[in-house]
């Protein structure tokens, strides 16, 4: 059930209608109306693998309460979280990565002339598996280091893991934030309520404007790319750069204007990344939720491991920290090199001193900088090459296509991609890009309550008939498959 699809609609009207007029009464009725709804939205979804969320639930619930009963007995204590570490990564290593080891293995023998045949472990993902079990290991992390308490109502930590929204494509919420809005009763604010709605249509128009009409461009290049000239290869790779980016961004702004709807905010996923002048300030801003999570749960432990190697032990912490940042999208090499390659970039940072500095584009006025413009450029393409990794099948296509950037056809007219698609979907683009940097500096992306009504009206007007006109079908979001 797509947040762009009618079946949505049909589903999210009575659910608020319900939820605002009929269990408003408490935090209970409205707390088991939301359980109901998210565990009907997932089984939408994916009906098979409802059982494995409501078990995830029921074992993460009890080991966080028996870890925090266990606090005067650090034995026990650490076999509760050993147990939930174990439980919780082996769900993702059973369902995500468990085919990628087998045929690594077997490709492995083959390659010392084994000479063996098999067959592809037929397993099936259940969706938002790496979102709840990041969400649920924080949880009982956050438990074990005392930093909260548990959540002693089932019902209360069965909407926090279940919350519909988020639960197939995030963001990974932290229980400090999410838990405290579940245990109050949420009372109707229409400022809220209102912009929600406007997230949801920004976000709207990001995934089947932008992103779809992107997708139709980069899909072109990509799937025939051999046949076509570099200049015509590097346009492919700014689109799909663009896709990636609107596509997700985009669910994102949906799944927290959904919540606002609710009275629960969820934390934001994406800050204007593109309008970075370095890759740690990137990273502060892209999949927001992703990154902290692994900056709290597997940085920081490393860095204090290694941090007599001072900044040999800093790189070796981030370089590893990316790798399974890149192995988290997926079971596949192509996201590892990703992951490894952001990571490398981190290095000049880290002996320059400046890798926590952060910086906001032209902070304060209408137009950056010359420097900034060349640093947020140089950053972009820099993005937009490493995203070749994350679109390509396996890591030769992928040199292959980079491969052939560099060749001199790149003073070539790139005759496939100069159309009158292209030339409106870069329209689109720059109207997207543009609203973006107007907003840099907001809470998101369409945060104009504070407008003229005349003005604010006219410009979701504007952007109802993009999407009307414009507009363009969609069966799934790219970041359902991690």
């Amino acid at each position: 059930m797509l947040f762009n699809s009618f079946n949505f609609v049909a589903f999210i009207i009575p659910v608020l209608f319900l939820y605002w007029f009929v269990f408003k009464k408490s935090a209970v009725y409205q707390n088991i109306w939301l359980l109901v709804a998210s565990l009907f939205f997932y089984a939408w979804a994916d009906w098979r693998f409802l059982v494995l969320l409501i078990t995830s639930t029921l074992i993460n619930y009890y080991l966080g309460l028996k870890i925090y009963q266990s606090e005067d007995d650090d034995r026990r204590r650490n076999t509760f979280l050993y147990v939930g570490l174990i439980f919780n990564v082996g769900l993702l290593l059973y369902f995500k990565y468990v085919n990628f080891f087998y045929e690594g293995f077997y490709d492995l023998l083959n390659l010392f002339g084994a000479d063996l045949s098999y067959n592809t472990l037929q397993i099936l993902l259940p969706l938002g598996i790496s979102f709840f079990t990041f969400q649920t290991l924080g949880y009982l992390i956050d438990v074990y280091n005392e930093e909260i308490e548990p959540g002693k109502d089932l019902l209360e930590f069965s909407v926090f893991v279940t919350f519909f929204p988020k639960i197939l494509s995030g963001p990974i919420e932290r229980a400090s934030g999410l838990m405290p809005q579940i245990q109050k009763k949420r009372r109707f604010e229409y400022d809220v309520f209102v912009d929600g709605l406007r997230q949801i249509l920004w976000g709207l128009f990001a995934k089947i404007v932008v992103a779809e009409n992107c997708a139709v461009l980069a899909d072109l290049v990509f799937e025939d790319y051999q046949n076509q000239p570099a200049s015509t290869l590097i346009l492919g790779t700014f689109f799909y750069a663009i896709q990636l980016y609107a596509d997700f961004s985009g669910y994102s702004n949906m799944a927290i204007g959904v919540g606002k709807l609710f009275g629960i905010k969820l934390m934001r996923n994406f800050a204007t990344p593109f309008f970075s002048t370095n890759i740690a300030d990137f990273w502060r801003k892209w999949h927001m939720s992703l990154t902290t999570w692994m900056m709290d749960y597997v940085f920081t432990p490393l860095s204090f491991v290694l941090r007599r190697r001072q900044k040999q032990g800093l790189m070796i912490s981030i370089v590893i920290t990316f790798i399974l940042v890149g192995f988290w999208h997926g079971a596949n090499w192509t996201f590892i090199a990703y992951g490894f390659l952001h990571g490398m970039y981190f290095i000049p940072l880290v002996y320059s001193g400046k890798m926590n500095t952060e910086h906001i584009v032209a902070k304060g006025k209408w137009l950056p900088t010359l420097k900034e413009i060349s640093k947020m450029l140089f950053l972009f393409v820099l993005i937009m090459i490493t995203d070749v990794f994350f679109r390509a099948a396996n890591v030769s296509e992928a040199f292959d296509y980079l491969g052939r950037i560099l060749s001199s056809t790149i003073i070539d007219f790139p005759i496939a991609l100069i159309n009158g698609t292209a030339l409106t979907t870069l329209l689109l683009i720059l109207i997207f890009v543009s609203v973006e940097w107007i907003n840099r500096e907001k809470t998101h992306d369409l945060e104009i309550s504070k407008y003229p009504a005349v003005l604010r009206w006219g410009f979701y007007t504007i952007i109802f008939v993009l999407i009307l006109f414009f507009g363009r079908s969609a069966e799934t979001f790219i970041y359902f498959q991690f």
